[in-house]
């Protein structure tokens, strides 16, 4: 039977936040690690879980929004400094020029580390695959894994992982689209960009510039009652929000989701690990359930 799991690593967003790291998590598929995104902290949000970095060999990126990248150096240079000898990173066109870019930019100190007798590989020689379009991408992990296009301001994808008859998809960042409905159809477990909570930074205090940001980002992100009505749509079992700005309201949140919702919701929290196990082992028609630990 396959152990399937999610640590979320960073639940929060652009905006610098004491409480939450920014966006990433960990796939797991029995003993293999998945990153998805690699926001800020992600490298040091992996130690605090106990997941050696240079262990994780597949990256999948949603975008290429800065809040989903700033850990990706640190994660790239420093993993491979750790002893990953084999890296592979999967997302949207623009992801290789992105890789490059950061070998460009550290390139004395690349070269520095390289002259001390460490071995190039899983660094200089990253396998990148770039999606160009929606459906099955092809891999070498042990998953079906589908990408279907999202609404937001760049190319963004969000990925349904279908193994052992269980599926987990991550939205990425979007607006409420049919696409994700799809996507999310019948999943187990769905993790889902909230970011336009009733309550946040941009919602207190009578800062006009975050007034009128908060009105734009209503078009690329999902309120908690959208989330709820996505899942409810999609028939998931469970449901998890995150990418939160700083302030945002978790129970008040929890609560807009479960008006529209029937499912388990959970608000997402750095380092939580959320299980997809089987209720009835080894027995046909088996329910499955999510177990959620801190």
């Amino acid at each position: 039977m396959v152990k399937l799991a999610v640590r979320m690593l960073g639940t929060g967003s652009p905006r610098p936040d004491l409480e939450r790291s920014g966006p990433a998590q960990v796939l797991w598929i029995d003993d293999l690690p998945i990153l998805i995104d690699c926001g800020e902290g992600t490298t040091t949000q992996l130690l605090k879980a106990g997941i050696p970095p240079h262990t994780i060999n597949h990256l999948w990126l949603t975008h290429l929004h800065s809040d989903h990248l700033f850990g990706y150096a640190q994660f790239l240079i420093g993993g491979q400094g750790d002893g990953r000898r084999e890296l592979t990173v999967v997302g949207p066109v623009g992801t290789k020029k992105y890789h490059e870019r950061i070998l460009q930019l550290y390139e004395e100190d690349i070269n520095y580390r390289l002259s001390l007798g460490r071995s190039p590989k899983g660094l200089l020689d990253v396998n990148i695959i770039e999606i160009e379009e929606p459906g099955e991408i092809s891999t070498d992990i042990p998953a079906k894994v589908t990408a279907a296009q999202m609404i937001h301001n760049v190319t963004t994808f969000g990925y349904r992982f279908e193994v052992g008859g269980k599926v987990v998809v991550i939205s990425g960042d979007t607006a409420p689209t049919p696409e994700i409905v799809k996507l999310a159809a019948g999943a187990d477990l769905l993790i889902q960009d909230a970011a336009i909570t009733t309550t946040s930074v941009y919602t207190k205090g009578e800062n006009k510039e975050f007034s009128k940001v908060f009105e734009k980002l209503q078009n690329e992100h999902c309120t908690p009652t959208q989330c709820g009505e996505i899942a409810q749509e999609a028939g998931v079992k469970k449901l998890v929000l995150t990418h939160f700005l700083p302030g945002a309201d978790g129970e008040e949140a929890h609560e807009e989701v479960k008006r529209v919702y029937a499912g388990e919701v959970v608000i997402g929290e750095d380092l939580k690990l959320i299980e997809v196990i089987d209720e009835l082992v080894g027995k046909p028609n088996s329910k499955i359930k999510c177990e959620v630990h801190s």
